[in-house]
């Protein structure tokens, strides 16, 4: 066996582990966050419509090329699964500069935004880093799943951050079968 075929059927097998840990994953009870949304304030409840589940994306916003081809690539998807869980995208831009971005792209995610970032800070994802010698704050990606409860209590069921070579865009992989090439997105 070649060392590629090695190394995709050890991928393989962790990647079996890890659907069953998260799928053990202990729930976290989270609060019912306020939220601005295109047609005023909302719950995070509401955000659930008529499904039990729920998937937000952790967005950086319009500043961010990789976020906004995370949210190009994954908008088509979400839109074949929009009948198991109800799906939004949280930004840190206005509501209005989302939409301006999200028409001239063709996403269809409900979008969201916590203006005062406590939904973003309790999920993990507005974080505290350093950048040559300076202390910085900002939105981080990544994607949360949710679950309201038969009571109306609603908890995170798992989360993981986006980054270059996850298992939530195949554009890096795509490339490394040719030897990846250096790319950005646009």
């Amino acid at each position: 066996m070649s060392t590629v075929a090695e190394l995709e059927k050890q991928i393989a097998e962790l990647k079996t582990q890890l659907q069953e840990a998260r799928k053990n994953n202990p729930a976290e009870p989270v609060n019912n966050y306020d939220f601005q949304t295109a047609t005023g304030n909302a719950k995070l409840a509401d955000l659930f419509g008529d499904k039990n589940d729920l998937l937000i994306i952790h967005n950086m916003g319009k500043s961010c090329s990789y976020c906004t081809h995370w949210a190009d690539v994954l908008s088509p998807v979400m839109n074949r699964i929009t009948n198991v869980t109800a799906i939004a995208l949280c930004t840190p831009d206005d509501i209005e500069t989302a939409q301006k971005l999200a028409s001239a792209r063709n996403w269809n995610f409900p979008l969201i935004n916590d203006i005062d970032r406590s939904f973003s800070t309790d999920m993990g994802y507005y974080k505290t880093y350093e950048e040559n010698g300076e202390t910085k704050r900002s939105v981080w990606p990544g994607i949360s799943a949710f679950r309201k409860n038969d009571d109306g209590s609603i908890v995170r069921l798992n989360h993981t951050e986006f980054g270059p070579g996850d298992d939530f865009c195949p554009t890096w992989p795509l490339l490394e079968l040719i030897g990846n090439p250096e790319w950005e997105p646009k």
